[in-house]
């Protein structure tokens, strides 16, 4: 026969098996036959090779005229194999997750430490002054989060 008979199609992994168990590996397991092709552009008349890999049945319900370039990628399809899926696949680790608590996100911010009254002094001493600067050099922004964060620290204490 050709280059691209059947003999020159037969599945690499079954090759490998037991004559006897290349019967059974076939049986067992529904194969798919993947052939490269090239189809007649019907507008411009030239031939143009898929970038893609079909069924006999596909190419023939998608191409009027068309061809096989290489012999076909055959595949073993196995219908208990995880195949790729876009929707989220929960685990047994991910399901028992599902019932642990929440972690604390900054659990020391709960209860933060408190400031004593030279610490209190400082920290406003260097505030009015930061203050000053960013209203000097028309920092807004800054001026502002400085002045909030002097009225929070001088309510406090």
């Amino acid at each position: 026969m050709s280059a691209f008979g059947p003999e020159s199609w037969r599945c690499e992994s079954s090759k490998r098996l037991h004559p006897s168990a290349q019967f059974v590996h076939r049986a067992a397991v529904p194969r798919l036959e993947l052939f490269p092709v090239r189809y007649r552009n019907p507008v411009t008349g030239k031939w143009v090779r898929t970038r893609y890999v079909a069924t006999r049945e596909e190419i023939a319900k998608a191409n009027v005229e068309w061809e096989f370039i290489e012999p076909p990628e055959i595949r073993d399809v196995d219908p208990h194999a995880r195949y790729f899926t876009p929707f989220r696949v929960t685990l047994q680790a991910e399901a028992m997750r599902m019932f642990e608590p929440a972690p604390q996100i900054n659990p020391h911010l709960e209860r933060p430490p408190a400031i004593d009254a030279m610490e209190c002094f400082l920290t406003t001493l260097f505030l009015r002054r930061y203050f000053t600067y960013c209203a000097r050099r028309r920092r807004y922004a800054p001026m502002q989060g400085a002045a909030r964060l002097l009225s929070e620290i001088a309510a406090g204490a």
